[in-house]
């Protein structure tokens, strides 16, 4: 385990990325960089923060790029594990096919019921059909609320 800070842990475990931070200790979790490869080359990108939004909403901020410039678009997935049991699954960004860091939003309501929250986040790469989308591993940086 890698200390990042006196109340925030990294781990890496089977390839994913995991953060979990205390109530109060910190404003938002950093995650990434999370890294997709398709035919032994990297295509896309992604790092973040996972944050509590004013008690309302777990907000996840994405940055993510095309590493590729192959003309094939890139995008993020967002996850909301909730230690009660919810989870909200997939909720995408859009699209793009940008060599510089794009930044979007994926958040989704607190649940009253739970405590903590994990955020998991993938980068994905559209492949043409008939290939399937390509995505990374998943980071799931956590905190309490």
């Amino acid at each position: 385990m890698l200390r990042t800070t006196p109340r925030t842990a990294a781990l890496t475990a089977g390839g994913v990325l995991l953060v979990t931070v205390t109530a109060g200790s910190a404003s938002a979790v950093g995650w990434g960089s999370i890294t997709v490869s398709y035919d032994g080359k990297p295509r896309a990108t992604a790092y973040g923060d996972f944050r509590n939004d004013r008690h309302i909403n777990a907000k996840n901020k994405v940055m993510s790029k095309d590493l590729a410039a192959d003309g094939n678009t890139v995008y993020t997935t967002g996850n909301w594990y909730f230690e009660n049991g919810a989870e909200v699954h997939q909720l995408n960004t859009p699209e793009h096919n940008h060599t510089y860091y794009v930044t979007h939003y994926l958040k989704h309501p607190l649940q009253a019921t739970a405590k903590s929250v994990r955020g998991g986040t993938r980068a994905c790469v559209q492949l043409g059909w008939p290939i399937p989308d390509t995505c990374s591993a998943q980071a799931l940086p956590t905190f309490d609320y």
